[in-house]
């Protein structure tokens, strides 16, 4: 059986643009491109070991396969792109030869432009129901003012993926799976020790800690995105006990999937844009 990366599982669409109100999320890397805007509030994000802190106003642009994460401790607005790389073909050379000067840039150094389309995509991000036409066009505009405005520099070849972005890219590729410590050192070819080493020095967090985090990430999404069970989200995301998920999800998010769920959809209102 083939398997399917983690980002490509959990989004019904290959496209996905949201408010994002309490960005807390660890390292990790996939194969998608992703540009964050601030538009209130305060957070950190780390890309590629880089520490940026993030007020309003700041974006942050992920090149696919660099390592980033988020943390906020209050209320945020961060709008949140990710995109299927296979959708981007007009911006294939920028993408892959080229690299931003600095994966962080402020709204201000867009052009006006830029800037209009911004706020409409801040706009379409609170909406449901964005036909998605609509938005890749919105997102076209935007990479195009970003790559004319930004400055940027030709890439070099990367060596092999190191045995960190190994470790991220395995448990993305089999968050759904049974995931044992064990088993995973195995299958890359490294002792059980030295894998606890890497997530507790590099990753700030124990192995299952890892994992249970990026099931609970995975299980929002299937909150926001579907109407199916509690029940059948908590199996799919790969918990092997509802009892565990419901305990999981409360102690991360401070309230159930349900409540979880009510809070999102009270706070999505109807759509500008109609369906084509």
């Amino acid at each position: 059986m083939s398997k399917v990366s983690h980002f490509y599982e959990n989004r019904v669409r290959h496209h996905t643009c949201h408010i994002w109100k309490h960005p807390n999320y660890p390292k990790h890397l996939h194969k998608h491109m992703e540009f964050a805007y601030v538009a209130g509030g305060e957070m950190e994000i780390v890309v590629n070991h880089e520490l940026h802190k993030m007020t309003s106003g700041d974006c942050a642009f992920i090149y696919p396969n660099q390592i980033h994460s988020y943390e906020s401790k209050g209320d945020v607005e961060l709008m949140l792109i990710i995109e299927d790389m296979d959708y981007l073909g007009e911006f294939y050379d920028e993408l892959t030869n080229y690299e931003l000067e600095t994966p962080f840039f402020k709204r201000e150094q867009l052009s006006a432009y830029g800037r209009e389309i911004l706020d409409l995509l801040f706009m379409s991000a609170q909406q449901k129901n964005v036909p998605y036409e609509m938005a890749k066009g919105m997102l076209l505009v935007l990479l195009a003012d970003i790559f004319h405005s930004i400055p940027m520099y030709e890439r070099k070849k990367k060596a092999e993926l190191s045995t960190t972005e190994k470790l991220l890219l395995y448990v993305n590729d089999n968050i759904r799976s049974p995931l044992a410590a064990k088993t995973v050192a195995k299958e890359l070819g490294i002792s059980t020790y030295y894998l606890s080493h890497i997530f507790s020095k590099e990753l700030k967090m124990s192995f299952p800690d890892y994992v249970s985090r990026h099931r609970l990430s995975l299980a929002c999404d299937m909150l926001r995105d579907t109407k199916k069970s509690i029940t059948t989200i908590a199996y799919e995301v790969g918990f092997t006990s509802l009892r565990t998920f419901l305990r999981c999800f409360k102690n991360q998010y401070g309230c159930t999937p349900k409540e979880w769920r009510n809070q999102y959809e009270k706070a999505s209102i109807q759509p500008v844009f109609t369906k084509l």
